[in-house]
């Protein structure tokens, strides 16, 4: 009996140390996620798309007193977007969450055909929780999940960047979870000028509403939910680009849910000259993101009133 209590327990043993050292390689493999993740409280957090990191500047926030965040991603789809904030509801306490708005004029079948790159720039930097395994099982088409599951395959070349440093790196890439985003807290500064040529006044000013996808809606609402239960503000904002007459015409139906809901709608495509915004200076490539100026506009108007609104109380 004896004997057989022993081999068991080698047995238990050995498949112990092996998860360990599956776990520890799979760590230590896995893209680093960013710092966002060592902060407990948040004041602002952004998300969305491109639009987000292209327009909301931290360090603007900064000489208000708030403390925040830009998660936005490339072309993320709301479904996406939507994991991101449970995500970042359940690891920090967050007073605002801004959600920036392109992505809820997506077309209909967008989200069947996310390319890798953009899946990856999603999920890669999402730390992996029962949250991400639902994200996984959820956006990504059943046939890719199984290499976000379980990712050492998907990532095995990055083995390669544990160099001839050897332990030292293997230490450092198993004890830190954590990288220094090389944007300013997941914003781009970028300073490039394009003059946004196809602006429509007539476009600006359109009051027609156009039908939102209904997958969209779905997330949407679930995002409003999720920040009603985890106690945070949800605040909708449209940036000043892109402008062009289908967006403006969503954003009309999306401003009339915002007030059916009780949800603050920002829209700065009805407040360009309030903000100074100057189409030949204020875009980065010529009407689709703003650059760094157009950012500070829009950076200064809404840390000035999310300040007023949500923190002088």
């Amino acid at each position: 009996m004896n004997i057989h209590i022993q081999r068991i327990t080698k047995v238990i043993a050995f498949l112990g140390l092996l998860c360990i050292l599956v776990y520890g390689l799979t760590i230590a493999l896995l893209p680093k996620i960013p710092d966002f993740y060592q902060e407990d409280e948040w004041d602002v957090v952004f998300f969305g798309t491109s639009a987000s990191y292209c327009s909301f500047n931290p360090a603007v926030f900064d000489e208000y007193g708030l403390k925040s965040y830009n998660r936005g991603r490339q072309q993320q789809p709301i479904n996406y977007t939507y994991y991101y904030i449970k995500d970042a509801l359940e690891t920090s306490d967050i007073d605002v969450v801004v959600l920036e708005t392109l992505a809820l004029t997506y077309w209909e079948g967008y989200e069947v055909f996310t390319e890798e790159g953009v899946r990856d720039s999603s999920l890669n930097d999402m730390r992996y929780s029962k949250t991400k395994v639902e994200a996984i099982l959820d956006c990504v088409p059943r046939e890719k999940q199984i290499g976000y599951l379980f990712p050492l395959d998907k990532y095995h070349s990055n083995w390669e960047k544990l160099d001839d440093q050897s332990f030292p790196t293997l230490w450092e890439a198993l004890c830190s979870r954590y990288d220094k985003e090389s944007s300013e807290r997941g914003f781009f500064p970028w300073d490039s000028i394009q003059e946004c040529f196809y602006l429509s006044k007539e476009a600006l000013d359109s009051e027609v509403r156009r039908y939102i996808y209904d997958f969209n809606m779905k997330y949407l609402n679930l995002i409003k939910e999720e920040c009603k239960e985890q106690g945070a503000k949800l605040v909708l904002v449209r940036t000043p680009l892109p402008c062009e007459d289908y967006i403006v015409e969503i954003m009309n139906t999306l401003e009339e849910w915002a007030k059916a809901n009780d949800v603050e709608f920002i829209n700065y495509m009805d407040m360009t000259e309030e903000i100074g915004m100057n189409w030949k200076q204020d875009s980065l490539d010529g009407g689709s993101h703003l650059n760094v100026y157009g950012a500070e506009k829009v950076s200064g108007h809404l840390a000035k009133h999310l300040k007023e609104q949500y923190f002088n109380q």
